[in-house]
């Protein structure tokens, strides 16, 4: 059988698969700003020339500005403190030892440990950190929906639904707490995966 061509379907298949976290961290953010932004405020865009490709261009890096300064913000600020937070409270993963004041060496130690574990298959390492961006996504979802909901112009979609809008961000911002911890809790047994006697029984 001819080996299959780097171009063919199931290869671009493959690839968008395997970038799927990196999509959600550099490029979804920023289209997601940039459309709520134009539901909230659409005398924002009147002058923008969807025809143009200089706008285009101009509307891209933007985004990509933006989306990624939004998705950094979150991932070691938002995140951040609510990791802590699960430290604190001994939630497994890289949990407290003996003092409060231990964050930082008990995270690197943890992450270290992960990083440098050479019997973690790519494809686990991979959905971890799948599961990782989808639930910064989901934050800044929420987050955007709040803001939109305090921050809008008068006829839009945000003024017609006023409880709707910050009820499903917070909704949205809950669960995406609830698969924080689960994200949380499956990282911490894939790192020392036969030493926390998982494998499987024949």
């Amino acid at each position: 059988m001819p080996p299959q061509n780097d171009d063919s379907p199931s290869q671009w298949v493959q690839s968008i698969s395997n970038n799927l976290g990196a999509v959600f961290r550099h490029l979804f953010p920023g289209v997601l700003v940039i459309g709520a932004a134009d539901v909230a405020h659409p005398s924002w865009f009147y002058g923008i020339d969807t025809s143009s490709w200089q706008h285009i261009l101009v509307i891209a890096v933007v985004a990509l500005a933006l989306g990624n300064t939004w998705f950094a913000i979150n991932r070691y600020g938002v995140h951040q403190l609510l990791d802590y937070a699960m430290y604190l409270f001994r939630w497994r993963g890289p949990a407290r030892t003996t003092s409060w004041f231990q964050f930082h060496d008990d995270l690197g130690k943890y992450v270290a440990h992960s990083l440098c574990n050479s019997t973690v298959p790519p494809s686990v390492r991979q959905h971890v950190a799948f599961r990782a961006s989808s639930v910064l996504l989901l934050y800044i979802v929420a987050e955007i929906g709040l803001l939109a909901t305090f921050s809008h112009e008068p006829k839009t979609l945000f003024e017609r639904h006023p409880q709707l809008t910050p009820f499903g961000s917070v909704l949205i911002f809950l669960v995406a707490f609830w698969q924080d911890a689960i994200t949380r809790r499956i990282d911490y047994y894939v790192v020392d995966f036969e030493k926390k006697n998982l494998t499987p029984k024949a």
